[in-house]
């Protein structure tokens, strides 16, 4: 009888056991974004973070980060072996790559009622095979900025690859054989980024692949955007020997000595500051062919839940939370994010000027950055073969030949061509 009345009483403990709410258990959700700075973990860790736990006062949460440099190889390593943060930062050309390796998030997320305030080509971005495996995050919108101040007499914001060049040339300065000033920085402080390049292929009318998969980098669009690029860097620095510019302490274009660029909002000084009085911004120069056309680069970058996640459940409550339009509108002023809900934008374009244009540039010119096939094995192969024809070490003829041939071999060996 003693035997039979344990076994009820463990019974009824195991039960009670199994229907406490996951967030009573104990759990930790580790958060990984790519590129984030101290003031913005900061703001998870203080203000997110308990706000979350308010309803869910067991969960443990933490915030990570890294830099761009390592991201490809980290989320692979993650996503590929099964073992990683719960909720893992995305660019908006991942769903093809990774999306067999994540949670189908529907159950969680589908009835939602605010994911009717997303822009549907944000969704569509965290969507594999029809089913969403994560939650949009970000719109990032990539212009360039000036600087109108420091404009050289004459000098007018270029529309063209020749007026860009034009441009360049009448607001850079070299003396004793180093850099006095840049008329051109890009998002990495140096003069060549992967995904700038691919949006002046995209500026001088062109496309990455033809219509049977294989890479268009033996286009002529891709050769007049590498010419271009070659051709602003040699007006900048003219010799590889060249120094830079003395280390820039805050934002480069606050400087006065950096005249354009392309940054993150999160790089550009406080909205605040006076200093945007003397800032445009713009359009990317477009190229001279046919179907050329000003752009500017739009991310959608998104939070995804990998399949060895344990609890997607509590990861789909955390990215409802962090997708409300409270925290669009908080990460918008924290980490200068463009909210993806369109319900976040009425407030932020009446409220700032800057916002404003950079959401009306978004509309007008904005060009997604997706699509991109095999991009992890695409941006190094991008960075260490334009590198050498930018630097003087290849010729664009072999340059394009290389581009092409690689990357093709790769798009074949990912199952990407037919």
């Amino acid at each position: 009888m003693k035997r039979i009345l344990f076994v009820a009483v463990l019974l009824v403990a195991l039960t009670m056991v199994a229907i406490v709410p996951v967030q009573a258990q104990g759990e930790t959700l580790e958060i990984y974004i790519t590129g984030i700075s101290e003031d913005v973990q900061n703001w998870f860790r203080e203000v997110a973070f308990p706000a979350f736990q308010e309803t869910h006062p067991d969960v443990t949460l933490e915030i990570t980060t890294g830099d761009w440099g390592s991201f490809d190889a980290s989320v692979a390593g993650w996503i590929t072996t099964g073992s990683g943060p719960d909720i893992v930062y995305l660019g908006s050309e991942y769903a093809a790559t990774f999306g067999p390796l994540l949670t189908d998030m529907d159950p969680y997320l589908a009835d939602w009622e605010d994911l009717g305030q997303f822009l549907p080509s944000a969704l569509a971005t965290a969507t594999y095979d029809g089913h969403l495996r994560g939650l949009p995050l970000l719109m990032s919108v990539r212009p360039i900025f000036y600087r109108t101040d420091l404009f050289a007499e004459g000098s007018e914001v270029p529309t063209t690859f020749a007026d860009a060049l034009d441009f360049y040339t009448a607001n850079s300065a070299v003396e004793d054989g180093a850099m006095t000033r840049m008329g051109f920085m890009d998002i990495g402080g140096q003069l060549f980024d992967a995904q700038e390049f691919i949006a002046y292929i995209q500026s001088a009318g062109g496309e990455l692949y033809n219509e049977d998969g294989t890479s268009a980098f033996d286009s002529a669009e891709t050769a007049e955007a590498l010419q271009y690029m070659y051709d602003r860097r040699r007006i900048i620095l003219p010799t590889e020997d060249t120094a830079g510019l003395p280390a820039i302490t805050g934002s480069a274009i606050a400087s006065g000595s950096v005249v354009s660029g392309i940054w993150a909002m999160w790089q550009m000084p406080p909205l605040d500051d006076p200093i945007w009085e003397n800032i445009a911004i713009a359009p990317y120069p477009a190229g001279e062919g046919e179907n050329a056309h000003q752009l500017v680069q739009v991310f959608t970058d998104w939070l995804s839940v990998p399949s060895y996640v344990e609890n997607p459940e509590l990861a789909g409550d955390f990215l409802k939370f962090i997708g409300s339009q409270e925290n669009a509108l908080a990460l918008s002023t924290v980490a200068g994010f463009t909210p993806v809900r369109t319900d976040a934008w009425a407030e932020i374009r009446a409220n700032s000027p800057v916002w404003d244009t950079m959401l009306g540039l978004a509309e007008e010119y904005g060009v997604g950055f997706s699509d991109i096939r095999a991009s992890a094995e695409l941006r190094p192969l991008i960075v260490e073969q334009v590198t050498l024809f930018l630097t003087d070490q290849q010729s664009l003829e072999d340059t394009q030949t290389n581009l092409k041939d690689e990357y093709d071999a790769i798009l074949e060996d990912g199952g990407y061509l037919d």
